[in-house]
C-alpha cells in the first residue's frame, strides 16, 4: 500500500453565526423580532431601542382597542353573584368547592357524592350548593354534560317547551344526527314540531363557561398594509410594530478611550450593530418584494375578494424575485397583511390548483356559497355542488374533494343541514 499526499480544491458555502442568526431572523413573527431586539439592547449598551411615532393613518386603523369584552373569569363572575346572600359556612365551602370544579366550558365533572366525600359534609348540603350554582348567570353552569347543559337553560325560557326539553333529555342522541323519523314515531309529533325545536336548541349556547376568560386576549397585528389609492395598489411595511436600532453615541462618547481593549470592544458591538441593521433592513425589502409580488400575482383577490384568489407556488414567486424558495418560505411564516378584504395570513397566497384558474380557496368559497342558498328542505349532495361547480363556474372536481373541502369549512354532510318546515 503507497502513501500519498494529493490536493482537492472545492467551494463549499460556510454557513457562519452571523449568517444562520440572519436566516432565523427573516423567519421571525413580530413578537420573536421584538424579543429578539430587547435581547440583543441587553447584550450590546451601545444598542438603543425607541418606539416609533404614530402616525394618524395608523392610528385611524385601531379599531381592535374598541373591541369589548368579558375582563374577568367565570369563577369570579359566579363569586360576584353570592354577595349579599345569607350561607353558612358549610354551604360556602361547598359552593367555592363546585365552582373551583367547573371546567372552562362550565360543566361541572364531579359528583355530589365525590363533594361531600371530599369535604366531609353531608350531601344534602353539597346538593343545595349545587341548586345554587345552577340558578346562577349564566344559564346552563354547573351541567354535567352537554344535553344536561341545554336543559338547564331550557327551564329557564319565559315560555317553556316540553317537546324540547323532552328531546334533549331523552332522544338528544339521535336528534342531532337527524333520525327525526324515528322520534316522530315515538312521540307522535310532526316534522315541522321537530324543525322548531331544532331552531330553538340553536339558540341556546353549548359551553356558557366559554363566555367568560381570566385570559389575556391577544391580537393579531399585520406586517404589511396594502392599500389602493385611484387605482394604485401601495404596499406599505408596518414599521411602528418594530422600534428603532440607534447607536448611542452619548454612551460611546463616555467609555471611548485610549487603551486598544476598549477600541476593540467598542468595534466589535459597531458591528454588531451594524449587522442588526443590515438584517433589518434585508428582512423587511424581502417582505415587501414577497407582497408586491402577490399584488402582481392576486389581482383579481384584491380587487375582487377571497373568490378570487388564483393558486400560486413558492417557486413561482422565488423565481420572479430570483431568490431561494426556502427564503420565501422564510419571510412568509408567521407574517399577516392588511387587505380591503381583512387581514389574511400571507401563507394563504399559496394555494394549490383545482385546475388552472381555481385555486382551493376560490372551490371552498363557492361551495360555501352554494350551500349558503341552497333549498334547506332540500339540501345539495356533494355530487350536486361538484355537477354545479362544472355548470355554473367550469370548475372540474370530484364528489369526493367537495366532501373533503365541505368538512374543513365544517358544513355537516346534506342530510344533517336538511330542514323540515
Amino acid at each position: 500500500m503507497e502513501m500519498q499526499l494529493t490536493q482537492k480544491q472545492e467551494l463549499k458555502i460556510a454557513l457562519t453565526k452571523e449568517l444562520v442568526q440572519a436566516i432565523e431572523l427573516l423567519q421571525y413573527s413580530t413578537l420573536e423580532l421584538q424579543s429578539l431586539l430587547h435581547e440583543q439592547a441587553l447584550e450590546n449598551p451601545f444598542i438603543e431601542l425607541k418606539e416609533r411615532k404614530r402616525n394618524e393613518r395608523t392610528d385611524s386603523m385601531r379599531y381592535i382597542e374598541n373591541v369589548s369584552v368579558f375582563n374577568h373569569s367565570l369563577a369570579s363572575h359566579l363569586h360576584a353573584q353570592l354577595v349579599g346572600m345569607r350561607l353558612c359556612n358549610e354551604q360556602k365551602k361547598a359552593l367555592d368547592y363546585l365552582i373551583a370544579s367547573l371546567d372552562e366550558s362550565g360543566y361541572l365533572h364531579t359528583t355530589v357524592a365525590e363533594a361531600a366525600r371530599h369535604l366531609q359534609l353531608e350531601e344534602t348540603i353539597v346538593c343545595e350548593a349545587l341548586h345554587l350554582l345552577r340558578s346562577l348567570e349564566p344559564a346552563g353552569v354547573g351541567a354535567e354534560n352537554l344535553p344536561h347543559c341545554l336543559y338547564l337553560q331550557l327551564i329557564r325560557l319565559p315560555q317553556r317547551d316540553e317537546l324540547a326539553e323532552t328531546i334533549v333529555t331523552e332522544y338528544f342522541e339521535s336528534f342531532v344526527h337527524k333520525k327525526w323519523k324515528e322520534i316522530k314515531s315515538k312521540l307522535g309529533v310532526e316534522l315541522a314540531d321537530l324543525q322548531r325545536v331544532w331552531e330553538l336548541i340553536r339558540t341556546l349556547h353549548p359551553r356558557p363557561g366559554s363566555l367568560y376568560n381570566d385570559e389575556q386576549m391577544t391580537y393579531i397585528v399585520p406586517d404589511v398594509i396594502v392599500s389602493c389609492d385611484n387605482g394604485i395598489w401601495n404596499v406599505t411595511m408596518n414599521e411602528e410594530i418594530i422600534p428603532t436600532v440607534v447607536w448611542n453615541e452619548s454612551y460611546e462618547r463616555k467609555v471611548r478611550s485610549d487603551d486598544p481593549h476598549v477600541q476593540k470592544y467598542i468595534e466589535e458591538k459597531r458591528q454588531q450593530f451594524q449587522w442588526i441593521q443590515r438584517c433589518l433592513m434585508q428582512r423587511a425589502t424581502t417582505i415587501e418584494q414577497i407582497a408586491c409580488e402577490f399584488i402582481h400575482r392576486q389581482r383579481d383577490y384584491f380587487e375582487k375578494g377571497l373568490l378570487h384568489m388564483k393558486p400560486l407556488t413558492m417557486r413561482e414567486v422565488a423565481t420572479a424575485l430570483n431568490i431561494h424558495e426556502s427564503t420565501v418560505s422564510r419571510a412568509v411564516k408567521n407574517k399577516y397583511m392588511q387587505t380591503p378584504h381583512g387581514l389574511i395570513d400571507m401563507r394563504r397566497f399559496f394555494t394549490s390548483g383545482v385546475d388552472e384558474h381555481a385555486s382551493q380557496e376560490k372551490v371552498k368559497g363557492l361551495i360555501a356559497e352554494l350551500i349558503k342558498q341552497e333549498n334547506g328542505q332540500k339540501p345539495l349532495s356533494d355530487q350536486n355542488i361538484a355537477d354545479l361547480l362544472e355548470e355554473r363556474y367550469n370548475i372540474c372536481v370530484a364528489r369526493r374533494t367537495v366532501a373533503k373541502y365541505r368538512e374543513q369549512l365544517c358544513i355537516p354532510p346534506a342530510s344533517k343541514r336538511k330542514q323540515y318546515a
